[in-house]
């Protein structure tokens, strides 16, 4: 039997180890600061493995406080691990890199993997190229990509998606894999390309540097004319819920959409295309 006692400066664990010959009292004394706790059967981050976790905000230990990745990170992983992607020597092109992330992706594949972002300093831990989204994305070279990756990435794009989302599925090889998720809020969808104060970002997007919101009640109108989505997403038809307890995915984030759903869509799944002949 196990008995826990929480005090101020940590978690103390009585343990009674029991065998045919003796029984031994151990007693474990471990520090950790206020914003982390560790404790027996915690569970893993299933991209660098630590057991280690931190708040985000109000959400309380949900981020990994080694390799920084978020619920929606892990969940990724979980989804890439489904589909046995990527695989050695495939090309990736992984925009905004989680650092835990970009490092499995990068040992995985190698000199395939492509970092990108519009600030790339923001990515000391691997090399990211400058791509603008609005300028550039018709830069990308056509069927190249065996895998494109971004998580919260598209609120931040000031510039319609439809040809932001063409470009992309273009570049992706016959058999390639378009996989993200974006932030999902109550209400309509809603975008703004005037410049706006901090505040009013705030208040209209949620935070200050989103132009859009992605509403819950409109999904198919928008981004659903643009892609083919699977709304009745749901990690439970993969995985048991001491599978995802094992990775810190929260009860919220399992099921339905939210800001950690993870979309899965192939090239075809562009919907706005037409034959030129």
């Amino acid at each position: 039997m196990e008995k826990e006692h929480f005090g101020e400066q940590g978690l103390v664990k009585l343990c009674e180890i029991k065998s045919a010959l003796f029984l031994v009292d151990t007693v474990f004394l471990v520090e950790y600061p206020p914003h982390m706790l560790v404790r027996e059967n915690t569970p893993k981050c299933n991209i660098c493995g630590s057991s280690n976790w931190t708040n985000q905000g109000k959400r309380k230990g949900v981020r990994c406080a080694e390799c920084g990745s978020y619920e929606r990170t892990r969940a990724m992983k979980l989804v890439l691990d489904q589909l046995k992607l990527p695989r050695a020597n495939q090309r990736v092109l992984h925009f905004a890199p989680e650092k835990g992330l970009a490092q499995y992706l990068q040992k995985t594949v190698g000199n395939g993997y492509t970092a990108a972002d519009f600030d790339p300093e923001r990515y000391p831990y691997v090399d990211t190229q400058k791509i603008d989204l609005v300028t550039e994305a018709e830069l990308l070279p056509s069927n190249h990509y065996d895998l494109i990756l971004h998580s919260h990435v598209l609120e931040h794009v000031p510039c319609g998606l439809a040809p932001v989302l063409f470009h992309f599925h273009r570049a992706l090889k016959p058999t390639g894999r378009h996989i993200f998720c974006i932030p999902f809020s109550s209400g309509n969808y809603e975008e703004c390309f005037d410049k706006m104060t901090d505040k009013e970002a705030i208040r209209r997007f949620g935070q200050f540097d989103h132009v859009r919101k992605f509403g819950l009640k409109d999904v198919d109108q928008n981004l659903g004319k643009i892609l083919h989505l699977d709304t009745a997403y749901s990690l439970y038809d993969y995985h048991s819920r001491e599978e995802l307890d094992a990775v810190n995915i929260p009860e919220r984030d399992r099921a339905g959409l939210h800001g950690s759903t993870i979309f899965v869509v192939s090239k075809n799944d562009y919907k706005l295309s037409f034959d030129r002949t």
